[in-house]
């Protein structure tokens, strides 16, 4: 007879499924709020809390209709803040490959193009992501933007979501928008009266609990056993440590959850254990804390894990 413990078993797969969390519904919510209201905000929150898979969600449920011939409809127009090029001419090209077709022009066409499109293709809101790489050339031409947009034969007001991770008490841009130039007094006027500027938190120990236990459900196939929300007070501590907390909000990022928790079960499941323990979560805490930026002298070749062979090479 075979031994069950020998029978190998299949790689360990890792779910990628979008989690609505609790910070994924306020901060959601509050791009949803700059859509339905066409209001202007700056949306700050700290890295690895699940911003631009939160946009992805947004965008993706919005209603969006692509067709490089016929109707396109794009309710909610997402990019990431350029990075490389410090022109204007950066975000305009952003802007501009959101569309099936993107045809050659110069710039100075392709600004009064780009209005059409976004007038032609039901343009509601956009977001800007990572918005805290915009520079001053960047943010004139979003106001630029908008207010052709606004003005006849158009008329359309649009939502505006300026999304920045920032890890403080403070959020971008409220120094910028508050200089005396004629431009940045306009742009303030057209950020929400109420609430402008907005920082969305991580998750509590309570709200934690509720994403371990949907893990619990996500990897119910590799793992029937698993009660991962067991540990939610000992991994709350862990990843509100200095180290992964430097700001000392007492609240956890989904990054690291999603970083603790897929570890410890790979670990778990090359083991064949069908749920994990305190030792085994606390091993990959220290890995991400105390021992996060130790080097790893390796002169092994790693299996491809693609399933394609191996490449020869000579010489």
């Amino acid at each position: 007879m075979t031994d069950p413990e020998l029978e190998p078993r299949p790689p360990f797969v890792v779910n990628r499924d979008f989690i609505e969390t609790a910070f994924e519904q306020r901060f959601q919510g509050w791009l949803r709020h700059a859509w339905q209201n066409r209001s202007w905000h700056v949306i700050a929150a700290p890295p690895g809390s699940g911003k631009s898979r939160g946009i992805h969600d947004l965008v993706r449920n919005s209603g969006a209709e692509l067709a490089a011939i016929g109707r396109t409809r794009l309710p909610v127009l997402a990019v990431r803040a350029p990075k490389n090029d410090s022109r204007d001419q950066g975000l305009i090209t952003a802007l501009a490959s959101c569309f099936p077709v993107l045809p050659s022009m110069s710039v100075a066409f392709r600004r009064l193009w780009l209005v059409k499109m976004l007038a032609s293709s039901h343009v509601e809101c956009l977001i800007i992501d990572d918005a805290q790489d915009l520079n001053l050339r960047h943010l004139a031409f979003l106001k630029e933007l908008t207010d052709n947009l606004a003005a006849p034969p158009y008329e359309r007001l649009l939502g505006l979501g300026l999304v920045a991770a920032h890890g403080n008490n403070d959020v971008p841009f409220r120094e910028t928008f508050a200089r005396p130039e004629t431009l940045w007094k306009q742009f303030r006027q057209r950020m929400d009266t109420q609430n402008p500027y907005i920082m969305v938190p991580g998750h509590t120990e309570e709200e934690l609990r509720l994403i371990l236990a949907t893990f619990e459900v996500l990897y119910c196939d590799q793992f029937p056993d698993l009660q991962l929300h067991r540990w939610t007070k000992p991994i709350f501590t862990w990843l509100t440590n200095p180290l992964l907390d430097p700001h000392a909000t007492g609240r956890v990022l989904m990054g690291n959850v999603t970083r603790l928790v897929t570890l410890a079960l790979r670990w778990a499941y090359e083991r064949r254990e069908m749920d994990v323990n305190a030792k085994l979560l606390g091993e990959v805490a220290d890995l991400m804390t105390i021992r996060r930026d130790e080097i790893t002298r390796s002169d092994m070749v790693l299996p491809d894990s693609s399933g394609e062979n191996p490449r020869r090479e000579v010489g």
